[in-house]
């Protein structure tokens, strides 16, 4: 590592050194600027014609002679990048680093860590992962650097403080952490023939499988030009694919010349499927496995059947090429069909593909490929009815499940522009379908729930009727948020006056009770009944209409117990509501209700 440390200190060097060998700048008249130490440079821009200017703050620990208000003209350097092979190799390394701090990390459980210790594992883990992930962005951005210009340019003062933080990791306590004594620095291009290979095949079939051709590109990029030779023929075609699908013929056409030259480059043992499959089904002849060898030979035979019709394409293309010119729009139609048709993705494309080739048969009704045309037709129409038919079938799966939002969500991403006249109305009938469905759903679920509120309703006037009236009163308040909500209000108005008016009606009936009793008890306990009954009126029922009269009664009660015992009043209250100043918690807890203090009214005798 001391070593990579002081190449990297000498080609900075000598960076220096050519730096100060750099011939005279063109100077111009000085430009008065806002900011000290800024100056225009006139830098070339990609994909413009003129030249822009730029303003550059110098660095501080550049001495360039020149006044802050100079204006200089230079030219854009270009970053020198490092190479991939030594990005890959970093990335491999501290791949392995963190391995070993896992196993670290593992080994760590149960055992007693210092605290110490544990916070430098900490750290150290921090500063892996910030060099790992720096390699690791610094790579995918090279990846991306041929194909187009973006603003997130590769600066030269990141891919420095990247190696800083790098050398610096490992020169450290941290480096020495999760490095053993034996583990020396393998190279990318040096480590055993196969390593990662496998996982970056794998990689591949997955985005293949997802149809994530652009991810497909990026993962066959990443594997070292010294290990394509040993990428499995799968993962070339599925590339190959890949190009053939993001319209990268060129490309294309040159892996699968590949593909096909490795196959064919066999002296010593025949490498095509039918040949390997005849081998195996001798195989099973030689060894007594008769079943399984039919089996073999049977699909021997399909297979050359499949040869057959390719053969039959072929000689078809062959007429076309034979017969036409480069510039024939015979030709150039066809082409620009079939390279349509390799590239097709149902979900894209729908039905495009079809109406190519019928423009085609209508144009040439007589050309020679028109069977491979006609072949081209119905291969696109089964893949395009297949993708049809299995997004109708979702929309339709989201509808039995009453899921009509979600189902029309998805209708409404259905490409118009790629499917016929009669997909469409198809397609609108659909949704007008999964609209009546929503709004006979929303209207059974109102019925439902009308249902249940009258069912409640009904619940409330059966209490009322049996004198329940507070329960009566306590199911109408559950009905105000909704449809029955004024109704439920009018109807609470209601039974609160008519359960105050029962309520006084019994306390009437104690107060009358109280006139004939002669017991001074009785008297006492009827006259506190009949006084409570009429103060639990009003805090019950407060709006009542009849609560003045509550009033005037509670007065005249009241008068009678002062007739009796001038402190009859203060122990009734007493007994229902003291409560002792240090009893406050179970107070919340009473369920008895108290009446506010009742203010003085003249004494009127109750009618």
């Amino acid at each position: 590592m001391k070593k990579l440390a002081w190449n990297i200190i000498l080609s900075l060097c000598v960076a220096g050194i050519s730096g100060c060998a750099l011939p005279d700048m063109a100077k111009v008249s000085p430009r008065s600027t806002a900011s000290g130490g800024v100056y225009q440079v006139q830098a070339a821009v990609p994909s413009q014609d003129s030249s822009v200017v730029k303003t550059v703050t110098p660095p501080r620990y550049l001495d360039l002679g020149i006044e802050q208000d100079d204006t200089i003209v230079e030219e854009d350097i270009e970053v020198v990048l490092p190479s991939m092979v030594y990005v890959n190799d970093r990335i491999f390394e501290y791949g392995r680093k963190l391995d070993k701090w896992k196993e670290l990390d593992i080994k760590s459980v149960g055992i007693d860590v210092h605290e110490d210790d544990a916070a430098k594992m900490v750290r150290c883990f921090r500063r892996l992962q910030h060099v790992l992930n720096g390699y690791s962005d610094l790579r995918s951005k090279m990846l991306q650097a041929h194909k187009i210009f973006t603003a997130d340019q590769i600066s030269a003062k990141d891919i420095f403080q990247l190696q800083t933080a790098d050398i610096e990791f490992l020169e450290d306590g941290c480096g020495k952490l999760v490095s053993a004594s034996e583990d020396q620095g393998v190279g990318w291009n040096k480590r055993e023939e196969g390593a990662d290979l496998s996982k970056l095949e794998t990689l591949i079939d997955r985005y293949d499988e997802s149809r994530e051709y652009e991810e497909v590109v990026q993962v066959w990029l990443q594997i070292p030009p010294f290990q394509i030779p040993r990428v499995h023929v799968r993962a070339k075609v599925k590339y190959g694919n890949a190009l053939m699908y993001l319209n990268q013929e060129g490309k294309a056409t040159e892996v699968y010349r590949q593909v096909v030259d490795q196959m064919s480059d066999s002296d010593e043992q025949p490498t095509d499927l039918v040949s390997l499959r005849k081998i195996l089904a001798d195989l099973y002849t030689a060894a007594g496995d008769y079943k399984s060898a039919e089996v073999q030979y049977k699909k021997i035979s399909e297979d050359y059947e499949n040869l057959g019709r390719l053969e039959e394409w072929s000689k078809l293309q062959l007429s076309i090429l034979d017969r036409s010119m480069d510039d024939s729009p015979e030709l150039a139609e066809y082409s620009s069909m079939l390279r349509n048709y390799l590239s097709f993705i149902p979900e894209q494309d729908g039905y495009k593909i079809v109406w190519q080739t019928d423009k085609f048969l209508a144009n040439y009704p007589y050309s020679p490929v028109s069977s491979n045309v006609d072949f081209i037709r119905e291969s696109a129409m089964l893949r395009a009815d297949e993708w049809f038919d299995s997004f109708v079938g979702a929309v339709d799966a989201l509808g039995s499940e009453k899921k009509f939002d979600e189902a029309l969500e998805l209708l409404d991403t259905m490409p118009t522009n790629i499917i016929d006249a009669d997909k469409q109305l198809q397609v609108k009938a659909q949704n007008d379908a999964l609209l009546l469905a929503a709004a006979v759903e929303k209207e059974t679920d109102r019925m439902a729930l009308m249902q249940e509120l009258q069912h409640q309703w009904n619940n409330g006037m059966l209490l009322v009727k049996g004198g329940r009236y507070d329960e009566a009163i306590d199911v109408f308040t559950g009905l105000l948020d909704t449809e029955y909500g004024v109704k439920a209000e009018n109807k609470i108005k209601e039974i609160s006056l008519q359960a105050a008016k029962a309520d006084r009606k019994k306390a009437a009936s104690l107060f009358i009770r109280f006139t004939k009793t002669t017991d001074l008890e009785s008297r006492k306990r009827l006259l506190i009944e009949s006084r409570q009954l009429l103060r639990d009126i009003l805090v019950k029922y407060p709006d009542s209409e009849i609560i003045a009269k509550v009033l005037g009664n509670i007065a005249r009660v009241e008068q009678e117990m002062n007739t009796l015992d001038p402190s009859l009043i203060g122990t009734a209250d007493q007994d229902v509501q003291e409560v002792r100043v240090d009893g406050i918690e179970n107070a919340f807890n009473s369920t008895i209700i108290v009446a506010p203090p009742i203010k003085e009214v003249p004494i009127k005798e109750s009618r």
